[in-house]
């Protein structure tokens, strides 16, 4: 789970059109940083969802560390103002045949997203998931 840092910031400075660009710009991150078998999907205003598939946790945070990387490096020019945005990731898995409830799964991604809010923004933190 993903979520922009401090995005409400950018509407409110810049206008929706900007912001609707920085969220664009971030969608085609994660294509670019993402397999085909992977899904990734904007929940609703500036949070979006990655389910990679078959990753282990150091593949995992490979492949997040360049999409968050890429991200903070990328700048955006609004009038005169050039400005980078961040983004901060929560993730869990799950090993063996038989998932997890979806919901059980998201929310400990949630957990994670707070954690790595909580921690400074702008970067990953891990929440292990362990069936109860």
């Amino acid at each position: 789970m993903t979520d922009l840092d401090h995005f409400k910031k950018v509407n409110d400075t810049f206008g929706h059109d900007a912001g609707d660009n920085v969220l664009k710009t971030f969608a085609d991150i994660l294509k670019t940083h993402t397999r085909q078998s992977d899904i990734c999907a904007r929940l609703g205003g500036e949070e979006f969802l990655i389910m990679m598939t078959h990753a282990d946790k150091e593949g995992t945070k490979t492949a997040v560390e360049r999409m968050r990387k890429h991200f903070e490096d990328t700048k955006f020019t609004f009038g005169d103002s050039i400005f980078a945005a961040t983004a901060s990731f929560g993730i869990t898995g799950f090993r063996g045949t038989k998932p997890p409830d979806w919901n059980t799964l998201v929310a400990c991604a949630d957990t994670a997203l707070y954690a790595a809010k909580h921690n400074g923004r702008n970067r990953i933190e891990f929440q292990r998931y362990s069936r109860s």
